[in-house]
Formats: C-alpha cells, sequence, structure tokens
C-alpha cells in the first residue's frame, strides 16, 4: 500500500458493488475537490471571461472558470452573448450563476446531474445573496457601451506578478494582482547572503512598517533559485517593524538566502544604506589597520560609491 491511508471506497475481487460504495466513492472524490477551490478562493473567477463590445452593440463574454462562495465550479466552456438590456439605468453587473439540470429519470429520480451556468446583467450592485459571481460592470454612455472589470472580481495565481493589470499567461486571461506599494521595485533587498546549517542573519530593513510584502529566495550552491519571480511566495505583516531573520534549518545542502520587501502602503521615504565595517578588530594605538565595508547594503536599486570612516573614541 502506497501513502497514507486515508479514508476512500475499498474494492475487492468478487464483492457485489452496491449504490452506497459508488455513492461513498463519489463523495470522497468531491470532497477533496471541495477543499481544493476552498484553499484557492471562494467566491471570485479564476480566469477568462473577458468582455469585449462588438461593433453591433452587443457585448460578447469569453470562456473562463469560477468557484462560486459554496466551492462550485462555473465554467464558461465557449464566447456567449448574453442578453443585455439597460432599462431605466445606466450601469449593469455581469454575474454567473449557478444551476443544476437533471436527467435520466429513473421510477422518479433523476440519475444524470449536470452542473449549469447563467450569464445575467443586473441593474443591482453587488455583493449579492445568492452566491452570483460579478465578473463585469457595463456602463452605458454617450459613446457606446463602457466594460470595467475589476481585480477584486478575480483570483490572481500563485506566481502572480503585482501588475495590477491582466494579462494573457498559458492561454488564458488572469488578474496578475493587486500593485504592492508605489513601485515595482523592493525598497529592501538583502542580496543573496550565505547563511549557515542551523543558523540565521538578522537585517534591519528600516521601512518601519509591519504591513509589508516579503519575498524570500534560495540559492544552492550549484546556482539553483528555488523560488524565482515577483509573485511566488510571500509572508505579510512582520512581527517586528525594523527587522526579517532568515534562519536555516539543521540539514540539507548549503544555500544563500535573499529577502526582497515591499511596503503594501508607499513608503515615506527612502531606505538608508547600512554601513557593515567587516569584523571587530583590536588594534593597539598607532598601528594601521583596515576596514572592509564590502558587505554593506544600499537598497531601491542604488549601489554605494563611497565611505566616510568616523573614529568616536
Amino acid at each position: 500500500m502506497n501513502g497514507v491511508e486515508v479514508g476512500r471506497t475499498r474494492f475487492v475481487d468478487g464483492m457485489r458493488v452496491a449504490r452506497e460504495h459508488l455513492e461513498h466513492l463519489q463523495d470522497v472524490l468531491l470532497g477533496h475537490v471541495a477543499g481544493g477551490r476552498e484553499t484557492v478562493g471562494l467566491g471570485k473567477v479564476c480566469h477568462g471571461l473577458q468582455v469585449t463590445v462588438q461593433q453591433d452593440g452587443s457585448v460578447s463574454v469569453g470562456p473562463g472558470l469560477a468557484i462560486d462562495a459554496q466551492g462550485r465550479a462555473l465554467a464558461v466552456p465557449e464566447a456567449q452573448t448574453p442578453a443585455v438590456d439597460f432599462g431605466a439605468g445606466a450601469t449593469l453587473h455581469l454575474v454567473l450563476l449557478y444551476s443544476l439540470r437533471a436527467e435520466g429519470v429513473v421510477t422518479g429520480v433523476p440519475t444524470l446531474l449536470f452542473d449549469d451556468v447563467t450569464i445575467e446583467a443586473r441593474s443591482a450592485a453587488p455583493p449579492y445573496q445568492d452566491d452570483a459571481v460579478v465578473f463585469a460592470r457595463l456602463d452605458e454612455m454617450e459613446a457606446g457601451v463602457s466594460v470595467t472589470q475589476l481585480g477584486q472580481w478575480y483570483l490572481p495565481p500563485l506566481d502572480h506578478g503585482h501588475t495590477g493589470s491582466f494579462v494573457v499567461r498559458q492561454g488564458r486571461w488572469r488578474y496578475d494582482g493587486d500593485p504592492v506599494g508605489s513601485s515595482s521595485t523592493p525598497l529592501f533587498d538583502s542580496g543573496f547572503l550565505s547563511v549557515a546549517t542551523g543558523g540565521d542573519v538578522t537585517l534591519v530593513h528600516g521601512l518601519d512598517t509591519m504591513d509589508l510584502a516579503v519575498q524570500v529566495q534560495a540559492r544552492r550552491v550549484d546556482g539553483m533559485v528555488t523560488v524565482q519571480g515577483l509573485g511566488q511566495a510571500f509572508w505579510y505583516e512582520l512581527p517586528d517593524g525594523q527587522r526579517i531573520r532568515l534562519a536555516r534549518s539543521g540539514e540539507g545542502d548549503p544555500l544563500e538566502l535573499r529577502a526582497a520587501i515591499w511596503p503594501l502602503a508607499p513608503a515615506a521615504g527612502p531606505v538608508l544604506p547600512i554601513a557593515d565595517p567587516g569584523s571587530p578588530l583590536e588594534v593597539e594605538s598607532g598601528d594601521s589597520f583596515t576596514l572592509d565595508g564590502t558587505q554593506s547594503k544600499a537598497f531601491g536599486g542604488k549601489t554605494i560609491t563611497k565611505f566616510v570612516w568616523t573614529e568616536l573614541n
């Protein structure tokens, strides 16, 4: 037997398969699917449903997928042209609404159930109480119909780029995630630092806020980066408003770690560079010595061009 034993339907040779066995099999599968959908997110569009206005004034909705608040998949396999009537108003919201279709009646009991989806144009603004998933707003204007599709109605993929725009990725129209702060450039970037196995390094980022998005990358000695690209692994709300600690477990191959930090709101000012004069030195009075400032850091895409050392006592 492979893996951890979990609740499932177990079949053995020669057994009589009853309705209860098949229903249990479906319930287990549906339960796991529902858990995955809840993890991804409910009540939003996963991808697609791009709305365009045609030359004749009609509205076209592209194929796509959403998950309603009950965890039911709302799939639109091909483009549709829903009926749009503004009536006395000037704004409509397009929504997906789930319905269940039954066929194959045997002794009064439907034996085939199908998930159906309806596209509706509603004059009332969201939120809705019937689990409808909104994906577009239509505004009737003198120049024609204007279409608005907000990122807040969509689920960005895990490897989104925080650009705040819609992009086509792997053939699917998706939202690329809310923009971070006022810049796509991190305001703190530690660069890759060597962290000993079982050790840690504490960095002062100086951003003076806990409302942050933090990305950690790890690089092996062969140059392989384990987390690549903006948006793939983030942590939020650091417990310390000034510091971040990079820690290694007590096993595994040698690694270099890197932390990049974006404020979720515009920063009050630039991040000052951090001076590192190297290891402590004990020098007799009058003897010459050398300070190694190569581990000093500048952030926000800046570099250190000049070092000035001051004798305190």
